[in-house]
């Protein structure tokens, strides 16, 4: 008997340490029977330890999974604990913090549960809901998922309010940028940090959709800070996830996945904007010959005025108009800006905002092309190394004077011209003038123009 009691108390304590193991290592992810819109009814959230007590402000990360965990939000939910952070999560395997440039952190996790393919505005209310309920760091902001979760991912940074929220994108196995150029531009002008991957033999979504989206947004002019990264595995199937999603794994500089993301911040300062902008945009109007910069704010504290700025190349700004704060816009107001003279080809506008202390803050670059031969006058290249052609299109008929002007005003060439139909094109060299900017006004009938140009 005592050999027997010997067996069962040692199997007990057996028992009982396994299941003290078990329960230290287990991670809470609870499932929530919550609707964040009409395609999601569910989500799972993963909460750091500690969250329940403090004040702390935590980095969100949201995860959007495969086509093959589409459900219902309820009794389908655990679906989504197939693959990815959910998975990690349930299994015990996701590190409780992460340690970057010295600083230790813990995410929030979402992992909502959509019932179609979702699109931009689903993405969207899962993470204004996050924004809305829980203590998030809202310049910590990272979207993440594989197959339909990273071409959902993709197409959601298309959208240029949405890249300015994110601080990391990392879409797995996901598809191509539809619409192209304007797609890249978005998060081109963010500065979004990107890392996807994807499998070199996949045979559901092809890695090379992954390659042409890295390689679109990373050729576009002004260039992306930082560069957009991808890995593609020497491997077949569809996947990719499991290797990218692992914390064991450095996947770039030595940092696992969630390391580079944390690595970066929308908020680099730590300090809050003195204002926050929740729309931006730079569109060429409908008669092809105009700019129109728009921006809203959402708040709005000791700020003094606005500068819209333009370039040529991206590099040299000169200011195009200084808009003053609104009244009363603590609670946000709509501003505009309309450039009347673009240049003909690519375009590039950057706002200022400037504090009532004098402190600017600059956002993002945006980039416009304006087609060759619309309305108006229009000078190129600029800058110039010594020649500039002039294009000028409008009814008016008759004599044309030109001159070159320094930031003084000073008349430092000057030409007269006669213009004898509608289109009127001219080139003219600066000749000895040293580099530097200046002007170059246009005076006919019925019309005056100056517009600055840079000469290298």
């Amino acid at each position: 008997m005592k050999k027997i009691y010997s067996f069962i108390s040692g199997a007990l304590c057996l028992l009982i340490s396994l299941f003290t193991f078990i329960e230290l290592n287990a991670q809470v992810q609870t499932p929530r029977s919550i609707s964040t819109g009409p395609n999601s009814n569910g989500f799972y959230e993963y909460l750091p330890q500690g969250y329940s007590s403090g004040n702390t402000k935590y980095p969100l990360m949201v995860f959007i999974h495969g086509s093959g965990e589409l459900g219902n939000g309820g009794s389908d939910l655990p679906n989504v604990l197939h693959n990815g952070p959910p998975q990690l999560i349930s299994q015990g395997n996701f590190p409780t913090s992460f340690t970057v440039n010295g600083e230790t952190y813990s995410f929030i996790v979402i992992s909502p549960q959509f019932v179609a393919w979702p699109s931009n505005d689903d993405v969207d209310n899962v993470i204004k809901y996050a924004l809305e309920n829980y203590r998030v760091d809202t310049g910590r902001v990272y979207l993440t998922g594989l197959s339909m979760g990273g071409s959902a991912t993709w197409s959601y940074a298309t959208e240029p309010v949405n890249a300015r929220l994110l601080a990391g994108l990392v879409p797995i196995a996901g598809g191509p940028l539809y619409g192209g150029q304007s797609d890249a531009d978005a998060m081109v002008s963010a500065n979004l940090p990107i890392f996807a991957a994807a499998n070199l033999n996949d045979p559901t979504v092809p890695s090379i959709s992954t390659i042409n989206n890295i390689n679109l947004i990373n050729n576009t002019v002004p260039a992306i800070n930082p560069k957009a990264l991808d890995t593609i595995y020497n491997a077949s199937g569809h996947g990719g996830w499991s290797v990218t999603y692992d914390p064991t794994i450095p996947m770039h500089n030595g940092l696992n996945i969630y390391q580079w993301m944390l690595q970066y911040t929308r908020d680099a300062s730590g300090e809050p904007l003195p204002v926050k902008l929740t729309a931006y945009s730079a569109t060429l109007l409908a008669d092809k010959s105009r700019v129109a910069i728009d921006w809203t704010t959402s708040f709005e504290q000791n700020n003094n005025y606005f500068i819209v700025q333009h370039s040529a190349d991206a590099k040299s700004f000169y200011d195009l108009d200084t808009i003053p704060a609104a009244a009363d816009a603590q609670n946000g107001h709509a501003y505009s800006v309309v450039d009347t003279h673009p240049l003909s080809g690519s375009n590039f506008y950057r706002l200022e905002q400037v504090d009532l202390d004098g402190k600017t803050t600059y956002f993002d670059v945006l980039k416009v092309v304006v087609p060759e031969g619309a309305a108006g006058f229009h000078l190129s290249p600029n800058p110039t190394s010594g020649t500039i052609n002039l294009q000028l299109n409008n009814k008016a008929t008759g004599q044309l004077d030109v001159r070159i002007l320094d930031n003084q005003g000073k008349t430092l060439q000057n030409w007269t011209f006669r213009k004898q139909s509608g289109a009127w094109n001219q080139s003219i060299e600066l000749g000895n003038i040293p580099a530097g900017n200046y002007f170059i006004q246009i005076v006919g009938t019925g019309f005056r123009n100056v517009q600055g140009f840079i000469k290298n």
